[in-house]
């Protein structure tokens, strides 16, 4: 790309990247947020205009004297960016548009995550048009896919550790191989921390932590603003913080993780053990004497009709939740806690004991001010997170140096 076309694309990724973050802005608003001189962004802003990638709108900015300046913002209907999160059992499919309305939303049964097979790759693919076939987006519309993902992921290098693992490519390579489509892979609490900064209740707040809790255990940290990713793109691994010297083995190699004993598999799994030994619960009676039959959702539902077994099998798990939560709100000081999963979403009385916890292990003078919420986005968090993301890789700039061009 010679100098000139660099000089341009940049200008107009900042433009377009300043409308998807702030959503509407005057074209002085442009100029300050990009640092691009006034005439030139209104010649960029016209022409993207005529492309169909800007309109203008009614704005609320007033001034002392004159007519009120022009607003912008992207045109919803110039892309559609597709994202997906995968788990375990079901996946969750959102469609949004650049304008970050909520075309499609649907929750599927999920493909085989332990598959290391082209197949599932395959049956993936098909899943898309499935849920592209119930709304009018056809999928040339489609701008880029992010797919969020259980496990190890390091997800600005598209590898994922635990899941879809190939022996010579990383899942995101084959994926847009495949799609035809740019693809970004997101492990799955971070996922969901994007998705509560863009639509849910961080949209305002510089300093979150994001707990999931499903199937697995996992954080998305929120420092200043941003999402924190560590050095390697592993930070939030929430779940294997020891709360149980020379505990039990956990899938990761490590021993005494707080996902060995207050995930959702754990919960089913301490449950089933306490009732083959003779424990006294409803849950016999829910899962027809079949033991293995019991899992997390039965156990919730068991606690909310007063259920004594199940409310004590969740009350342990709580509290195991709450030490680990407590080392990380001593450490990082957040101003915020959001609960997202399909625990924290089953509205379950889990929650307000994992505060208790949390607040009897914390230091008074730090949580002082602390917020605790459950997510409102419920399933959606994570592939609304991973959708932003690829709309923000879109128009992503770093990689064309704009300081040398713009």
């Amino acid at each position: 790309m010679g100098k000139v076309k660099r000089k341009n694309k940049i200008r107009r990724n900042l433009i377009l990247r300043a409308l998807l973050d702030h959503k509407s802005l005057s074209l002085t608003g442009l100029k300050n947020k990009t640092g691009i001189s006034l005439p030139v962004v209104s010649s960029i802003v016209s022409n993207l205009q005529d492309k169909g990638y800007i309109v203008e709108v009614e704005g609320t900015e007033t001034r002392k004297a004159g007519r009120p300046p022009s607003i912008y913002e992207l045109n919803g209907e110039a892309g559609y960016v597709l994202g997906v999160d995968i788990g375990r059992l079901n996946s969750n499919f959102v469609i949004i548009d650049l304008a970050q309305n909520i075309v499609k939303s649907v929750r599927r049964k999920s493909v085989d995550v332990n598959s290391s097979s082209l197949e599932t790759v395959d049956k993936l693919h098909d899943e898309l048009n499935s849920v592209l076939e119930d709304t009018e987006v056809d999928w040339e519309r489609i701008l880029g896919v992010g797919f969020s993902i259980p496990g190890i992921v390091q997800g600005p290098k598209g590898i994922t550790k635990t899941y879809f693992n190939f022996e010579d490519r990383t899942i995101k390579e084959i994926l847009e191989e495949k799609l035809n489509k740019p693809v970004h892979i997101e492990h799955d609490a971070k996922a969901m921390a994007l998705g509560e900064r863009w639509f849910g209740d961080a949209r305002d707040k510089n300093n979150v932590i994001c707990i999931n809790l499903g199937w697995g255990i996992g954080s998305g940290i929120i420092i200043d603003g941003k999402l924190y990713y560590g050095s390697d793109f592993y930070a939030g691994e929430f779940g294997h913080l020891q709360v149980v010297p020379n505990g039990n083995l956990c899938y990761c190699g490590k021993r005494g993780c707080l996902e060995t004993y207050a995930s959702g598999k754990a919960i089913a799994n301490t449950a089933r053990e306490k009732i083959k030994n003779g424990a006294q619960t409803i849950l016999t009676d829910k899962a027809d004497n079949n033991v293995d039959n019991i899992d997390t959702k039965m156990i919730v539902e068991a606690s909310k009709k007063g259920d004594q077994f199940a409310f004590e099998i969740l009350e342990e798990a709580a509290g195991y939740i709450g030490r680990g939560l407590a080392q990380m709100i001593n450490i990082l000081n957040p101003e915020l806690i959001i609960f997202g999963g399909k625990i924290a979403t089953a509205k379950s009385s889990i929650i307000n004991l994992v505060v208790s916890s949390t607040m009897k292990y914390s230091m008074t003078h730090i949580n002082d001010n602390l917020e605790f919420t459950t997510s409102k986005l419920g399933t959606n968090a994570g592939a609304l997170g991973v959708a932003m993301l690829e709309a923000q890789k879109l128009f992503e700039v770093e990689h064309l140096n704009p300081q040398a061009h713009v």
